[in-house]
């Protein structure tokens, strides 16, 4: 195992203690998942780890892993401007590391409600995108007039997501451009259970198998060794997030239940 490796898998037994002392449910998700099946640990060429909680313990879990992991070691990053949280794990120059884009971390999707009806679906999916737009613009301006126009739009649109979605639907999905692939039958995640992971052990979906092959295919066998490669992105707004919750920037609304499907 790696050094990141180890780093990785050290965070996710302190994120597991806070969870699983709290009774809040969570799956491996993605990659994560694979590597928990075919490698009983992290994907060797992998250099993050995704986990999935429920939409309904959003609020619960910002608060018992802001309040309860190590300060000294983590980084709890709720964002303003994201799909999803990040555990982020702390170096000597954290905050250089922030600046350069190369801090490790491990992704918290959230698995949301996704309507059963064709048409409240469609009716969402315009929203999703003028949800998920503003993370890569608010990432990278520093105009004060910019982020306020996009703020707007990003939580006008999430309010209107949670309009067409519906309480009592047969799916998950977690919020991406292609929203349609991103969904999954609620009752194939069923009861969460524990599979070997390195040095620990990760629930993964009942049904972890009809979950990985709808979405990769046939996800034992790897790749070939030139299409092998770690997480393809980095947490919107967490430099600019991080600062905020130092003191030094303006202080925006972070993700909670109030703006997500229920």
């Amino acid at each position: 195992m790696t050094d990141k490796h180890q780093q990785l898998t050290d965070a996710y037994k302190a994120i597991a203690e806070v969870l699983d002392r709290h009774g809040i449910t969570y799956f491996a998700a993605f990659g994560t998942a694979i590597g928990a099946v075919r490698h009983s640990g992290i994907i060797p060429w992998d250099d993050d780890l995704d986990i999935a909680i429920l939409a309904k313990d959003l609020d619960e879990v910002n608060r018992v892993l802001s309040e309860e992991l190590d300060p000294e070691r983590f980084y709890y990053h709720n964002p303003s401007a994201d799909s999803h949280p990040h555990v982020v794990i702390r170096t000597d120059d954290f905050e250089e590391t922030l600046r350069n884009r190369e801090a490790a971390f491990i992704d918290i999707f959230i698995l949301l409600d996704y309507p059963d009806s064709i048409l409240r679906r469609g009716l969402m999916y315009p929203f999703i995108g003028f949800d998920l737009l503003p993370n890569k613009v608010l990432d990278s301006t520093e105009s004060g007039v910019v982020k306020a126009l996009f703020y707007g739009i990003m939580h006008v649109s999430r309010k209107l997501c949670r309009l067409f979605s519906t309480e009592k639907t047969s799916r998950y999905n977690i919020r991406a451009v292609e929203v349609r692939r991103y969904s999954w039958e609620k009752a194939d995640f069923g009861t969460p259970v524990l599979h070997d992971f390195e040095d620990t052990v990760i629930p993964i979906p009942e049904n972890y198998h009809k979950i990985l092959t709808e979405f990769y295919g046939d996800y034992m066998t790897p790749p070939p060794e030139g299409q092998r490669s770690g997480a393809t992105g980095y947490p919107y707004s967490l430099y600019n997030d991080y600062l905020e919750d130092q003191g030094r920037r303006k202080k925006h609304s972070r993700l909670s239940q109030d703006v997500l499907p229920r």
